[in-house]
Order: C-alpha cells, then structure tokens, then sequence
C-alpha cells in the first residue's frame, strides 16, 4: 500500500554559508534584490513612492478583486476535493504514524486561534471604529452615547 520514494536531491544541497547564515542562493538574490530595490526606490524619490504606491493599491484592489475571491474559493474547493478524493487517505509521516490530536483537539486548537488573532486586531480596532462611526442611528456629537455603542458592539460581536 505504501512505497517509499527516494531521491538523490539532499536538501540544503545547493546552500552556502554566509556569515553563518544558511543561504539558498537563487531565492536569496531574488529577493533581497527586489527588497532594497523597493527601499531604495520610497527613500530617494518619496514623493513619486507615494503616489505610485497610493494609485497602485486601488488599481490592484480593482482590477484584480476577482483573483482575490476566486483564489480564497479555489483553495477552499482544492482543501474539499482533498478530503473526498484518495489523496486524502495518504498518510503523512509513513505508514506507522498517527496523528498527535483528535478532531476535537484540532477544532478546538482552530477556534481558539482564529478566536485569539481576531481579538488582538479587533479588540483595539471595533470599539474605536464604532465610536467614530456610531451605528443604530446615534447621534456622533453625543460621544458618552458613541463610547457606549461602540463597546455593546464589540462584546456583542466578540462574547
């Protein structure tokens, strides 16, 4: 049922040693060519970075919303087909291994973390917003009524 595969291909193979750093060469060219490009670029012409990078981001978000959904919904299709399919049936790890949780523990760990990152941006971020663009028809010049609303907003969304 299970058949090992074996390569030639050490990993790190093609690795150098600069200043004790395990460096991939090809990656690491690319991309810190292209990082002090962008930084070089915003610190000697900020004036023109700023409005490239003003005008760039709605024209990305515009032009390209539809790669955004269809990407999110792509792979959440790709994770379904996965499950149902024989390849969900391979076992990672050899045919011994077993996995270290339940599903019970899996949900649980998934919940507790989408729970934890949606508290930290959100737990500054809701109140704040609802007290400057107070909802339900309250008036904004009433700033005790604002605070109010937007605190019974946030533990209404949050518990």
């Amino acid at each position: 049922m299970y058949e090992a595969h074996t390569i030639e291909y050490e990993l790190g193979q093609d690795n150098v040693q600069v200043l004790g750093f395990d460096i991939h060469n090809p990656v690491f060219a690319i991309s810190a060519g292209l990082i002090v490009a962008f930084v070089a670029f915003t610190l000697l012409f900020p004036e023109s970075a700023e409005s490239f990078f003003g005008a760039l981001r709605p024209w990305l978000t515009s032009t390209f919303d539809w790669l955004f959904m269809g990407a999110a919904n792509l792979f959440v299709v790709f994770c379904l087909f996965l499950v149902v399919s024989p390849l969900g049936r391979v076992r990672l790890g050899g045919p011994d291994a077993r996995p270290d949780y339940g599903y019970a523990g899996w949900f649980a760990m998934l919940f507790a973390a989408g729970m934890g990152i949606g508290l930290m941006f959100f737990g500054v971020l809701e109140p704040v917003y609802h007290f400057q663009h107070p909802p339900l028809g309250i008036d904004g010049a009433d700033t005790e009524a604002a605070r109010a609303v937007g605190m019974a907003a946030t533990i209404f969304h949050w518990g």
